[in-house]
C-alpha cells in the first residue's frame, strides 16, 4: 500500500473550508427571517399570488423578511422539502439584491403535491418549473 501525503489531505481540507466561507457570504441573514407566529398568520391572511406549485403571501412592512412553509403532506421526502426551501431562499435573496429597498414581508407556501408521476420524488423538470415560478413571482 502507498502512503498518502499529509499535505494532500490538508490542502483538500483547506479547500473545503474556503468553499464553506464563500457560501456563508451568500446565505440569507437571520434578520431576513420571520419567526413570529402571529405575524406569519397575519401575512397568510392576505390574498396570495398563486402559480402551479407556489403561493406567495405578502404584506408591506418595515424591512424585507420571509418565512417558508413546505408541508410534509405535499413533499414526503425531507431531501425534496429542503431542496424546495433552498430554491425559495435563493429566489428571495436574489430579488433583494436587485431591489435595494424592498419593504415587504413574504411567506412562500408550497400548495401542490410534488412528484405525482415520479413516486413522490422531486425531479429536474419539476425543479426547473418551481425555479421559473419563483423567478416570476419575485419579478
Amino acid at each position: 500500500m502507498r502512503a498518502v501525503l499529509k499535505d494532500v489531505n490538508a490542502s483538500l481540507f483547506n479547500q473545503q473550508q474556503a468553499e464553506k466561507i464563500c457560501r456563508a457570504g451568500q446565505s440569507l441573514p437571520r434578520s431576513a427571517r420571520i419567526s413570529d407566529a402571529s405575524l406569519i398568520r397575519q401575512i397568510l391572511g392576505q390574498k396570495p399570488q398563486v402559480t402551479k406549485f407556489i403561493a406567495k403571501h405578502q404584506l408591506a412592512g418595515q424591512a424585507a423578511a420571509m418565512a417558508l412553509t413546505v408541508p410534509k403532506k405535499l413533499a414526503k421526502r425531507a431531501v425534496d422539502r429542503n431542496r424546495i426551501k433552498r430554491l425559495m431562499r435563493e429566489a428571495f435573496r436574489l430579488s433583494s439584491e436587485h431591489n435595494k429597498q424592498p419593504s415587504e414581508l413574504i411567506v412562500f407556501r408550497l400548495r401542490k403535491k410534488i412528484g405525482e408521476r415520479t413516486k413522490g420524488r422531486l425531479r429536474d423538470p419539476e425543479r426547473q418549473e418551481i425555479r421559473e415560478e419563483l423567478k416570476k413571482l419575485m419579478g
